[in-house]
């Protein structure tokens, strides 16, 4: 499974970008937005849902807004969850995912954390799905920290119409 940070990049700046031809805003699920990203006929497509934050507590100064992002890859039919803390993680270290009672984790790798494995992603996914409330905890490379919530409201649609075009 690709875990691409340039890949992400991509696909964000694109997200956050006014006039970007190649992605197009799919649909809206609460705060669930679904995206596609075609470059050409030739190539297959991308489609992600991205969320922000509902409520947000942190020390750290200078954050960026934070983002959770589920990528489908039409070409393999895979996923992967992506979080992005709004700093650089500290390194090496791990991200706490609490899906209502169950304790999930990743591996941040700079400013990015990723599932270790695909059957990882498959158990955030999962557990996104079937839960309410999802809250991050992070710790950044100067020794702050985030805790971030994100309401799970319009996962369930937004992660079909996902599926649904990137079929």
């Amino acid at each position: 499974m690709k875990k691409n940070l340039l890949l992400t990049f991509f696909l964000l700046s694109f997200c956050f970008a006014k006039n970007a031809v190649s992605q197009v805003i799919d649909s809206a699920f609460y705060r669930w937005n679904v995206y596609e990203i075609q470059e050409n006929e030739l190539e297959h497509k991308k489609c992600y849902i991205v969320s922000f934050p509902l409520k947000t507590d942190s020390n750290h100064s200078s954050r960026q807004r934070p983002w959770i992002m589920i990528t489908r890859f039409q070409k393999d039919r895979s996923e992967e969850v992506s979080v992005f803390g709004g700093f650089e993680y500290k390194l090496n270290s791990e991200i706490f995912l609490m899906a209502d009672n169950r304790l999930l984790k990743m591996k941040a790798k700079r400013d990015i954390a990723w599932a270790q494995t695909k059957y990882d992603d498959i158990a955030i996914i999962q557990s996104m799905l079937s839960s309410g409330i999802l809250r991050i905890r992070s710790n950044s490379a100067v020794g702050t920290y985030a805790v971030d919530e994100y309401s799970l409201k319009g996962i369930t649609r937004a992660y079909a119409r996902m599926k649904e075009i990137c079929k």
